[in-house]
């Protein structure tokens, strides 16, 4: 599992563990802070897989801030008045906090489900333990990847979208190999103003006349959002 400056875990852990050790009233947010801080350091696996270099990668975090902007920018406002922003937006942030231990697992590791699913919620609660609102978190999570609510089914849609809207970006910059992730976008992104999103973003990354490729690659539809698909 690549991560960035692996030089500095060590330097890193003892500063975690001297937070752990204390009795302030901060040592229990400040050690969740620098253990979910490390997300800004784990590369998003699947982006390496096809390609990209260390330099251009983005990380975990990258992605969860890009995933709650779209949050912040879309939730509760026209036509999406329908789910609470301030519940889309706590899901969002604490969505990927069961990568910190577990890592960015993609479908070509191996992997089952069950296991991936069992990782990440160990991830979690390790990072959440001692957190005052560390249970209601942990229940945000658990509601995000069950598609529990109309919120965490939301949410859903902007993690599958932001992957799509930076696989256009990395596109645009020269990496090829990106028609996997918007299919895996596509699959998921049903509501229509997210889709419409989705597309453009696509789009506005073809040369020319790109009409027949586009369709080419939008010819499967869309499935629900709560169905599991491939990660970046």
């Amino acid at each position: 599992m690549k991560r960035k400056s692996e030089s500095t875990q060590a330097a890193r852990g003892e500063l975690l563990r001297r937070l752990q050790g204390g009795d302030h009233v901060a040592s229990a947010p400040l050690s969740a802070y620098y253990q979910a801080a490390e997300l800004k350091r784990l590369y998003r696996q699947g982006w390496l897989k096809r390609g990209v270099p260390e330099a251009a990668c983005e990380s975990v975090a990258d992605h969860s801030f890009g995933t709650a902007l779209l949050a912040l920018f879309l939730a509760g406002r026209p036509p999406f008045e329908g789910v609470d922003r301030d519940k889309v937006l706590r899901i969002a942030l604490v969505h990927e906090l069961g990568e910190v231990y577990a890592g960015d697992i993609t479908p070509v590791d191996g992997v089952s489900a069950e296991e991936k699913a069992s990782l990440e919620r160990d991830s979690i609660r390790r990072v959440l333990a001692g957190l005052r609102g560390g249970e209601e978190y942990l229940a945000l999570w658990e509601e995000f990847e069950a598609g529990l609510s109309p919120e965490a089914r939301f949410v859903r849609e902007l993690d599958r979208l932001e992957m799509g809207l930076q696989a256009a970006a990395y596109r645009a910059e020269g990496n090829e190999r990106m028609g996997e992730f918007f299919q895996s976008a596509r699959r998921s992104v049903s509501a229509p103003g997210l889709r419409a999103m989705l597309e453009a973003a696509i789009g506005a990354t073809e040369p020319g006349d790109h009409g027949d490729r586009a369709a080419a690659e939008n010819s499967e539809p869309a499935a629900s959002s709560a169905s599991a698909t491939p990660r970046a």
